[in-house]
Formats: structure tokens, sequence, C-alpha cells
């Protein structure tokens, strides 16, 4: 994947994760798979992308985005946290 078009990127180890957008919701979706993984591209009014890769070989998740930081939540890895599912607020 090319950095200079999503510069922003998070590697989410397996977890249980909830996602929410942080800001204005996607107006266009398209899911994608290969042999690979699957992938679901949200297209956002102003031409930005944000991408969820889901590999199945391993369950992991990749999230990229050419719109803005991505940011994680790790409930799950946190005994502590009153809900044990991890958030990623989406751009």
């Amino acid at each position: 994947m090319n950095r200079d078009r999503f510069p922003y990127e998070l590697r989410l180890p397996l977890a249980p994760y909830r996602f929410e957008w942080q800001g204005d919701a996607a107006v266009a979706a398209e899911r994608n798979q290969t042999a690979l993984y699957t992938e679901e591209r949200y297209t956002h009014q102003d031409g930005t992308v944000v991408i969820i890769r889901a590999y199945g070989a391993d369950g992991s998740l990749h999230v990229l985005s050419d719109r803005a930081e991505i940011e994680l939540i790790d409930n799950a890895n946190d005994p502590g946290a009153p809900d044990p599912v991890s958030l990623v607020r989406l751009p």
C-alpha cells in the first residue's frame, strides 16, 4: 500500500472491536475480497477514504486512511476497563 496515498494506518492485534466515526460518516461503501483479506472501503463527501482490511489467515485487522489519524482505545487489553471491547474511532 502506498504510504503517500494512505499516510495514516493502524494494525490491530486480535481482540474484539467496535468501530465508530469521529466525525461525518462515509457517504459510500464498497466491499472486496481477495485470497488474503476482505476489504471494506469507505469514501467520504470530500473524497477521502478509510479502508478496513480483515486478514483471513490470522483474523487481524489493518485500518488505512488518507483522511486523518485513527484512534484506538484498547479496552480489550485493560482488565480494569468497564467495557471489554476495544474502540476504534475512524476519522
